[in-house]
């Protein structure tokens, strides 16, 4: 092959800079570049192309939002999910501030998502704290939909209300939606007891109507002591044991994954009464919301289940999933 002679390269080399320079310092346009040096707007075009490939052009986007943009994307390319929404959160002094900021924002985002898609038709939500603060946050007019569904049951067994009802409520407030509410507890018994609400008319038509929803909505618990699974009397200390050693990470609407997605644990998953989480994987949005410390394992587990086809998340918490999944 013959070699490119010394002085041409160099003179090559000198005209991209020049062209680049002219380019972006300048800010001219590839035409006028041509008419200085007097070549053609498609030679000026082919030698930026070049200064960027070779690196002698540099583009740097460095907006603060630019980051939280790869993360939604890497998400969406490495899971295949239809949308992915990452949330900065400010700094705060405590950790009990740094939770509440964190549910405030991952909330925000998950709305601004639900005002841009404007999900139509019946909309299923579940229960937490993430979840209270969305439904807090929710805007009047945010969408047209028709109805909305609790996921999964929520009846209290202790002193601390789970609040199923205030979400569900503000949901529909806000939309102009009828409200459909599931009178079950959340875990039962046994298996039968549960198969024996399902039958019961009161249930099973909701756990159908929630079958029939077009967009669901809910948080990923954290197995810890202050899961609101907890707190509402459902797990005792003895269930938590049982559930870590079963390899369990958190749950999706009440029904708990190991790391790989698979369920944790047949045996209380048979006497959990809501929606199965096969089913929610195939509607049009299956939205869940990653909202602090410790959630990257839930949602990892969650994504591996596809059960979540949009997932929202702090920057923390995409970033974990990202490093690990």
């Amino acid at each position: 092959m013959p070699q490119v002679p010394e002085e041409r390269t160099t003179s090559d080399t000198r005209l991209m800079v020049r062209v680049a320079l002219m380019y972006y310092r300048l800010h001219l346009t590839q035409e006028q570049i041509g008419e200085r040096l007097g070549i053609s707007r498609f030679k000026v075009g082919r030698l930026l192309d070049r200064a960027v490939r070779e690196s002698i052009v540099q583009i740097d986007i460095v907006h603060p939002s630019a980051r939280l943009i790869d993360l939604e994307d890497a998400l969406v390319e490495r899971f295949g999910l239809k949308a992915a929404v990452v949330v900065d959160v400010p700094v705060a002094a405590t950790d009990q501030a740094a939770q509440e900021l964190t549910r405030e924002a991952v909330a925000a985002g998950a709305m601004r998502y639900l005002a841009e898609i404007r999900p139509t038709g019946s909309i299923g939500v579940s229960w937490g704290r993430t979840m209270l603060e969305l439904a807090r946050q929710l805007e009047p007019g945010w969408t047209t939909a028709t109805e909305i569904v609790q996921l999964n049951g929520a009846t209290s067994r202790s002193s601390l209300p789970t609040r199923a009802n205030e979400i569900a409520e503000r949901f529909g407030t806000t939309t102009g939606a009828s409200i459909r509410l599931l009178a079950a507890p959340a875990i039962v018994g046994s298996a039968d007891l549960r198969q024996a609400l399902e039958d019961d008319p009161a249930v099973g038509e909701t756990l159908d109507a929630a079958r029939a929803t077009c967009t669901a909505v809910f948080g990923l618990g954290i197995l810890t002591r202050e899961s609101v699974l907890v707190g509402s009397g459902y797990l005792t200390e003895s269930d938590l044991a049982e559930l870590h050693r079963a390899g369990a990470v958190g749950d999706v609407v009440g029904r708990f994954l190991r790391p790989d997605g698979r369920i944790a644990s047949d045996e209380l998953d048979d006497r959990t009464v809501g929606l199965p989480l096969a089913e929610l994987g195939g509607k049009q949005v299956s939205m869940g919301l990653a909202a602090g410390t410790g959630r990257g394992p839930i949602a990892l587990a969650s994504l591996r289940a596809r059960c979540v086809n949009v997932l929202v998340a702090d920057e923390s918490t995409a970033e974990w999933v990202l490093a690990h999944g």
